[in-house]
């Protein structure tokens, strides 16, 4: 039998999709994987998948290119014939769903977070939900990976209660991000924040929290932050501002790497105030690896930060309660930052390993699989 993934990048299949993916393979399906090409197309095509790309623009609004993508996935779903088509990303779940009732293929959509459609009410807002409802209609599920979410989209009347599931988030490789025995003392106390650059994810108010930690501290403390700088102007932080920060504020920053464990090694805490996630990938490889852990009380980060067990939560938006969280864990014993970290990395092995998310996935395929061949 033959499944396909289609996300709006291979960096996204093959950074959150790999345990699914590997799992297909292992269980005997024939795997295709459909994205545009970009630098991670290379470490797709070393899987042992068929890669088809295509075109697609994740970003734009253009009615003419989103017709053509329909048009694009239709004859792929097609041609190829797959028994079942997983999207995820917003694109592939609304257009990849139109496309699937054309050709007469199941579907099962991944919501992996509500992203700006829903953080900022506007017209392009307005008319993404109007796409999510009219497309979601035929999917057989409609995956969340929180309950706020699930509940949003429910309450929009977007999908049907019939339809929605809850698996939590993408799974992470717990013997991979795993640090126990590993870990080194470092002479100053670090902080680190893994996010794409942009306003939503926190980014101003960890910088904000930084200028506050090194006006009490001085270079006792280091806050680092880690990300690729996004290309969106309204969305995205601008150089000129990061460089600003970096001045000014006394923060450390560094491009994405694929090496991140390395700077989870070197961190004693990790932070993401930001205003809402699907699962935050970074808080839970973080966990992985033995973190304490900082994060805003908002959907896809309270779930992975236990509030004073394996770190604090802070109220989203709001620089000095980060900056309050980020300090009082500086008061934290060593013995106290273990603990936490330790729970950190129970919490991710009772309930967000690849193998417990592919075993949610895999049961749903089945369901929907097993069924349409019978």
């Amino acid at each position: 039998m033959k499944i396909a993934l289609v996300a709006n990048t291979c960096w996204n299949l093959y950074n959150f999709r790999r345990c699914i993916i590997l799992g297909l393979i292992n269980s005997g399906f024939e795997v295709l994987c459909i994205a545009p090409e970009d630098a991670f197309t290379i470490e797709i095509q070393k899987l042992p998948v068929t890669y088809i790309p295509i075109k697609l623009q994740a970003k734009g609004n253009n009615p003419l290119l989103d017709v053509m993508l329909i048009k694009q996935l239709a004859g792929i779903y097609k041609s190829q014939k797959p028994d079942l088509v997983l999207q995820y990303t917003i694109k592939p779940n609304i257009y990849g769903s139109f496309a699937a009732s054309i050709a007469g293929i199941p579907v099962i959509n991944s919501v992996t977070g509500l992203g700006t459609v829903f953080l900022h009410e506007n017209a392009v807002s307005k008319i993404a939900q109007f796409l999510y409802k009219w497309s979601f209609r035929s999917a057989k599920y409609v995956v969340f990976q929180n309950e706020d979410d699930k509940k949003v989209f429910i309450d929009k009347k977007l999908v049907r209660e019939d339809q929605v599931t809850l698996i939590k988030g993408s799974g992470i490789d717990i013997n991979h991000f795993n640090l126990i025995g590993k870990d080194v003392k470092r002479p100053t106390f670090r902080f680190l924040m893994v996010a794409r650059l942009l306003y939503d994810k926190g980014i101003r108010e960890y910088a904000e929290a930084s200028k506050k930690l090194y006006a009490s501290f001085g270079t006792a403390i280091e806050c680092v932050l880690l990300g690729s700088i996004e290309s969106d102007k309204n969305l995205g932080i601008s150089k000129e501002e990061l460089k600003n920060w970096i001045k000014e504020h006394h923060l450390i920053y560094k491009p994405f790497t694929t090496e991140v464990i390395e700077e989870y090694q070197a961190a004693t805490v990790v932070v993401l105030p930001s205003y809402r996630e699907g699962l935050s990938k970074s808080l839970l490889e973080a966990a992985s690896c033995s973190k304490p852990l900082i994060a805003t009380n908002v959907a896809g980060c309270k779930e992975i930060v236990l509030d004073t067990k394996n770190g604090f939560l802070c109220a989203p938006k709001n620089s000095e309660d980060l900056f309050l969280k980020m300090k009082q864990m500086i008061t934290c014993s060593q013995e106290q930052l273990t603990d936490m970290g330790a729970k950190s990395r129970m919490h991710v092995e009772e309930n967000f390993s690849d193998k417990i998310i592919f075993n949610d996935y895999f049961c749903l395929i089945k369901q929907v699989v097993f069924k349409s061949a019978v």
